[in-house]
């Protein structure tokens, strides 16, 4: 009887102990009955009311986000029609979160995915879709061939012959004005995953471009928000900053990401690009964004800009197995901007670099990655000159030493000894990363990717 007079009087000295029903605070007062709980009884959500209460569903519990973590049995989804369950790429883990049901939900029969799988290799083709059908087919098949696994393209304007290639030429999907959609790029796209999908091989999809503003190519963000544009791609003239940091601009990218996530592909039953993990693999919001506007410590104008681009595209896909990448930046420094990282909806940090293999990089950036729990791909890569293919060997060796999946700039018909395009006809450039695919095939991964599948 002391002692327990002795534990009442030291609680309520902490806050007041309270009889069960009635109103407390939460965190400070305790409840006299033993299994009662402060908190928010269902009925009271509104007015967030807190009294002493059995605990379980006689507290309220707020609709869990989706995508984000649940709890099976006690939570809600806030989403109609989404379900509190293990995705099949969480099988190995058991983690349970908001999906929105049916085949994005494991079955019983589901067996878990190794913590760790094979890496992979895959090829920018920026404009593949663009190019004519035997070309198209002819990229395709010698990737299939030589065990490449994804293809990068961009939505963006490409000239009529780029390159000295069978491009037909296409407008950006915004290049009359912003918010005025031209879908003819998007229906080549829709043609390409076909070609994909017969092939096992996926698309990772930038669905802009940087270069775009003012800097390669002028579309109609550039008219509308007067950004400075240099035909040469004077990158101390071409700062787009507005872009990355009006509220306006974003809106109206976040329109564009929302119009290209919600196409219908006729190809397979119309169903919206957000859906199509059996071709698509990942989406990026931008390629390189902010590329060539840090300043000299690597510090760009928005930080914050790609976790909001990418949060918008979470919100529309209906698949769990398809991505969310950040699309690179110009270096390795500024591949790995730390809010990258920190981006709850963002699944992949991409690096970008032309600076020659660097393990220690590479190294670093897999380093912060575990810290947020984020895989890392080496999308963008390359050489060009006399030099081309023992380069090309010493970034996919660097890569494969560490089992981070890589991805070269870029496979094109035809090649260009010179510049950065690899065709089949360069003997020794194609050959290094022929090798270097059939090694990747079997290299022990840091992570495992059953989004491939």
């Amino acid at each position: 009887m002391c002692i327990s007079l002795l534990i009442l009087l030291t609680t309520a000295a902490n806050g007041a102990v309270i009889q069960d029903w009635q109103t407390c605070q939460a965190n400070t007062d305790t409840c006299v009955s033993n299994g009662f709980v402060c908190c928010v009884a269902p009925a009271d959500a509104n007015s967030g009311k807190t009294t002493c209460r059995p605990g379980g569903d006689q507290c309220y519990r707020p609709p869990i986000s989706d995508w984000s973590t649940c709890v099976v049995g006690k939570d809600t989804c806030a989403s109609s029609g989404w379900s509190c369950c293990v995705a099949p790429s969480d099988v190995s883990s058991g983690k349970t979160t908001c999906q929105p049901g049916g085949t994005e939900c494991a079955t019983p029969t589901m067996t878990p995915t190794p913590g760790k799988g094979l890496s992979f290799a895959g090829a920018n083709s920026y404009f593949l879709h663009t190019l004519s059908s035997s070309d198209r087919t002819a990229i395709l098949d010698q990737l299939k061939a030589n065990g490449f696994k994804t293809v990068r393209i961009f939505l963006s304007h490409v000239w009529h012959n780029d390159k000295g290639s069978s491009s037909i030429g296409v407008n950006d999907l915004e290049t009359v004005a912003v918010g005025t959609y031209d879908d003819r790029v998007l229906s080549k796209v829709d043609q390409l995953m076909v070609e994909c999908v017969q092939r096992g091989l996926k698309l990772i999809i930038a669905m802009h471009d940087r270069y775009a503003l003012g800097c390669w190519d002028t579309d109609a963000y550039v008219a509308k928000y007067k950004l400075p544009a240099s035909k040469g791609c004077d990158t101390s003239v071409n700062v787009p900053k507005t872009f990355y940091t009006s509220s306006a601009a974003q809106a109206d990218f976040d329109r564009r990401l929302t119009h290209i996530l919600s196409h219908p592909n006729p190809h397979f039953n119309n169903r919206p690009w957000g859906n199509l993990s059996e071709a698509i693999f990942g989406f990026e919001p931008q390629n390189e964004s902010q590329g060539h506007m840090e300043d000299g410590n690597n510090n760009i104008p928005n930080p914050s800009w790609m976790c909001g681009r990418v949060n918008v595209i979470r919100q529309h896909l209906t698949s769990s197995k398809i991505l969310v990448i950040s699309g690179g930046g110009t270096t390795y420094a500024t591949s790995k901007v730390v809010d990258y990282f920190k981006c709850k909806a963002l699944d992949v940090v991409s690096i970008h670099s032309y600076e020659g293999a660097n393990s220690n990089q590479l190294s670093s950036t897999i380093q912060m990655a575990s810290q947020y729990n984020k895989r890392v791909i080496f999308e963008e890569f390359g050489a060009q000159g006399n030099s081309k293919a023992s380069e090309l060997a010493s970034y996919t060796q660097a890569a494969n030493n560490l089992g981070l999946p890589w991805m070269f700039w870029q496979i094109l018909k035809p090649g260009n000894p010179s510049d950065f395009e690899t065709w089949t006809d360069e003997a020794a450039a194609w050959s290094a990363l022929k090798s270097a695919s059939q090694t990747t095939k079997s290299v022990k991964g840091l992570y495992s990717w059953p989004e491939l599948v």
